[in-house]
């Protein structure tokens, strides 16, 4: 079974499967047999996650290759438009410059038009939540993360990753609830979870929810 294996000074060994790829992490001085031996002792889990990752790909088939991008939390057509110089969503297509001639460059042009609209738009679905809720932040800034789609840090400075934007408005706001809740409590312990369910009742559902578009943040890279 192929793997990326990630050493470092940590002191167990885990398993991440994100977008069909599976990663293990382990202790620097972890011998390849007991490593080995882990994989096969989770098999089952494995195969029970990768199968589960192909149903959530299959049902996003269009976006991964590229015949379509999510937007809003809705499956949209993207379109080379002959004359279109810049990226545009015109009438629920994404019309796309006619130099996109491959998916490569199809990609780069949906990630530019994306982190356009994502620093508009989740600059201000963050203020209005951080006043809803009364939970202060630092500075906002989008990210390009591979696995997450938002982080704050000791200073209550948020970071969101860009393709939020392609996701519907619950699923956005339960990331930036997460990571204001993180402004008061820096961990994911009863108190933190307890902030989030204070702001957001239905939390789990939509903690939930937001798995199944996991792939999205391996995409337009």
């Amino acid at each position: 079974m192929d793997y990326k294996l990630i050493r470092s000074k940590r002191k167990t060994l885990c398993i991440s499967i994100v977008g069909g790829e599976m990663t293990v992490k382990a202790p620097l001085r972890t011998s390849a047999e007991h490593i080995e031996n882990f994989i096969a002792s989770k098999q089952k889990w494995i195969e029970k996650k990768l199968a589960e990752q192909r149903d959530k790909t299959d049902a996003l088939k269009d976006v991964i290759d590229g015949a379509a991008v999510m937007y809003r939390g809705v499956l949209c057509e993207a379109r080379v438009c002959s004359d279109r110089k810049r990226t545009a969503f015109i009438d629920g297509v994404l019309c796309l410059p006619e130099k996109c001639v491959d998916k490569t460059a199809r990609d780069k042009a949906v990630a530019a038009w994306g982190k356009r609209m994502a620093s508009v738009e989740l600059k201000a679905a963050l203020d209005d939540a951080s006043v809803r809720t009364g939970l202060k932040y630092g500075a906002f800034a989008l990210t390009n993360a591979r696995t997450k789609w938002g982080s704050c840090d000791g200073n209550g400075n948020i970071m969101l990753n860009w393709r939020l934007a392609m996701l519907d408005a619950k699923l956005v706001e339960y990331v930036i609830v997460h990571e204001l809740s993180h402004t008061k409590h820096h961990n994911h312990g009863a108190e933190f979870w307890a902030e989030v369910q204070k702001h957001l009742p239905e939390y789990k559902s939509l903690k939930r929810r937001l798995k199944a578009f996991a792939v999205l943040t391996t995409m337009y890279r």
